[in-house]
């Protein structure tokens, strides 16, 4: 009989390029588990505080770390070593009061990005897909797996279409803000060539379906990029409601 079930273990050769850890260094690397991201485009929490921010030496100090309910996800305490960490995630350290984002940074993937406390209680989610259930409620269905169900006026009189992008509060996610993939808005771009890059939508192709048409983005220093329509993250509306880069870095630059 064969063995049943997935793999319980990552090679490091075939880790996601997200993962800022060396290739040869050692045979394995932690795991995600199943969750709100998908595998190749997350990082586990164990991989952020002992090879990102240096907080601990080994898997051991991890753990103890872990155990004593020092780290926060999104507004929750977090325990598991393999929990995955995606775009727009809020990690937070309250004893030593640090707080980060992550996001996609130009040729590195998924990075953290300092933020204030204050804005550690929003957090921003495409609407990926939206159902109907029972009683005739819409539910909304978000980039991170979480799912809003809107009650009857909501579901009545606002309208959500996917690739919107919604501001929820943390934890309880209530629905703060809408922005819609028009032109005007703030884009941000999550894959391909262009990842990292942002800038106001200037033109938005009315040919193809939403798998091949392209948007076309201004990015703060007059450039202009071209890019799939899937890969548009809307972050705004005339500019961003959230902080999407170091400011430290880019000070420096």
């Amino acid at each position: 009989m064969t063995k049943g079930g997935g793999k319980r273990h990552l090679k490091r050769y075939v880790v996601s390029k997200h993962v800022p850890i060396h290739k040869k260094a050692f045979k394995y690397a932690v795991r995600p588990s199943p969750g709100p991201h998908a595998a190749d485009d997350c990082i586990p929490i164990a991989i952020i505080l002992r090879d990102m921010f240096n907080f601990a030496r080994n898997m051991s100090e991890v753990k103890r770390i872990l155990f004593e309910r020092n780290v926060e996800v999104d507004g929750r305490v977090k325990t598991n070593r393999k929990h995955p960490i995606g775009f727009m995630d809020v990690i937070s350290f309250p004893k030593i009061k640090e707080h980060y984002r992550l996001i996609y940074f130009e040729k590195k993937g998924l990075r953290t990005v300092p933020i204030s406390e204050k804005e550690t209680n929003v957090k921003l989610c495409q609407v990926k897909n939206k159902t109907t259930i029972k009683d005739g409620l819409t539910q909304l269905n978000l980039h991170d797996g979480r799912n809003i169900v809107l009650n009857k006026d909501e579901s009545i009189t606002t309208r959500y279409s996917t690739h919107d992008t919604i501001k929820i509060s943390l934890p309880d996610q209530k629905i703060l803000e809408k922005y819609e993939l028009k032109l005007g808005n703030y884009g941000f771009v999550t894959s391909g060539r262009w990842m990292g890059k942002y800038g106001t939508i200037e033109e938005i192709s009315t040919h193809g379906t939403k798998n091949t048409k392209n948007v076309t983005l201004r990015t703060p220093d007059g450039s202009e990029l071209v890019t799939l329509f899937n890969y548009i993250f809307v972050v705004g509306n005339e500019s961003p409601s959230i902080t999407i880069e170091d400011i430290k870095k880019v000070k420096k630059q």
